[in-house]
């Protein structure tokens, strides 16, 4: 009988720390043993700045977690990063084949892949090097060219980088739990594994993790991420936006925002009024719905737009064909859906982590995408000291991102007109 393997998953958010513990069995099979959910503490937009609370908030998360984990099990996590220092960038690098004119082989391509590393700025750490495309001799468009005859590679890679310092105390927080780390995984990258289908990877689609403290994003095309970054903004903020604009504390504007937001007010009845506790002592009060959903709309839009410009800085100047996807924990708030159909132009949809067998009920959220994404990217990349793989084709397809965030001052709800072609 085959040894089973066991994959442990952490993801250390802004609002809480998501342990999750796996088996695979000895036919293939992935079954979820354990999971462990606790509050936050300790954490800033993806970065560590009270390192004890950090490490007392993953020593009860991963508690919870290896609880009714059985013998055999020997830990080791694939943990989640995020955070606004993490930068991408696609970069190309030539490989000279032997004169013998002898096939590529993997070995071959390990040792390339891993020559490739760029020429980091100090202080920088690699998260991945993922190749997104090869030419051989002069041909583009080669899927993979393992095997074939060839004299020249080149390699089109997608690299994300780091701060040292900040991933330091990530794998510092986590293994002072006696959790050893095989690796580093930027969220997107993770969530992606969990809630993207083969044809939007394929076709293209812009990615967006809205989580508590950070906003993350990729830009998939030809079966590859081809743009990463990081925004250090998230849902956390639409609640201060809201405790702000009503004089509420956090914790009242982030159940409002819950159950009573929409981030398009002109979907919410006008009459309706929602009963709001006041702080201090001060008395309960009523507001109008509608009133209390437009700071959540002006933030998002406002979210909208740096994600645009950072696809425009990068070069990107087409939306995907394939539209957006949205998860994370925010991606469930009434309303992103159309807001962003109404801003973009394009078709959304909100994404819920797929891809494993018997999923607890629990983990069926979008707030839970990147912790299953990171089980099947450990899987996927088991062994791997630098995380890679090899692209696949995709459909070719993106829209003009011409005068994107345009406003419509004839309309309440700011549009964007996509240039189609």
């Amino acid at each position: 009988m085959a040894r089973e393997t066991f994959y442990t998953a952490v993801d250390i958010g802004s609002s809480k720390v998501v342990t999750v513990v796996a088996r695979v069995g000895s036919e293939g099979e992935l079954k979820v043993l354990g999971t462990g959910i606790a509050p936050s503490q300790g954490m800033q937009k993806g970065c560590i700045d009270n390192m004890t609370e950090v490490r007392e908030a993953v020593r009860c998360s991963v508690e919870e977690a290896q609880r009714y984990v059985g013998k055999g099990y020997n830990p080791s996590a694939y943990v989640v990063v995020s955070g606004g220092h993490i930068r991408s960038t696609n970069l190309k690098d030539v490989m000279d084949h032997p004169t013998d004119l002898g096939s590529i082989t993997s070995g071959d391509m390990h040792r390339f892949i891993q020559s490739s590393f760029p020429t980091l700025g100090e202080g920088q750490e690699i998260l991945h090097i993922i190749p997104i495309g090869y030419s051989v001799d002069g041909l583009s468009g080669v899927r993979n060219p393992i095997g074939l005859h060839a004299t020249k590679v080149e390699l089109e890679a997608h690299i994300a980088v780091g701060d040292a310092t900040i991933l330091k105390n990530t794998v510092n927080a986590v293994e002072a739990n006696r959790l050893p780390v095989n690796s580093l995984v930027l969220q997107s990258l993770a969530s992606a594994e969990s809630t993207l289908t083969a044809d939007e990877r394929e076709m293209g689609v812009l990615f967006i993790d809205i989580g508590s403290g950070t906003t993350d994003v990729t830009v998939f095309q030809y079966g590859s991420p081809w743009f990463s970054t990081v925004l250090p903004v998230g849902g956390s903020q639409l609640t201060r936006d809201l405790a702000v604009a009503e004089r509420i504390p956090f914790h009242v504007a982030e159940e409002a925002k819950i159950k009573r937001g929409n981030i398009m007010p002109e979907l919410v009845d006008p009459d309706e009024e929602v009963l709001l506790s006041g702080g201090q002592g001060q008395p309960q009060k009523l507001v109008k719905r509608r009133h209390l959903c437009e700071p959540l709309n002006a933030r998002m839009y406002e979210i909208l737009q740096m994600v645009v410009q950072r696809m425009s800085q990068a070069g990107i100047n087409r939306l995907p064909d394939g539209g957006v996807v949205f998860t994370g924990g925010t991606a469930e708030i009434a309303g992103l859906q159309e807001f962003t159909e109404s801003v973009l132009g394009e078709p959304v949809r909100v994404a819920y982590p797929t891809g494993v067998t018997g999923l607890p009920t629990q983990l069926r959220k979008p707030g839970f995408s990147a912790a299953v994404g990171t089980l099947l990217w450990g899987i996927k990349h088991q062994g791997e000291g630098r995380t890679y793989r090899a692209p696949e084709d995709s459909t070719r397809g993106y829209r003009s991102l011409f005068n994107i965030f345009k406003r419509n001052k004839e309309k309440d709800t700011p549009k964007v007109a996509a240039e189609r072609e």
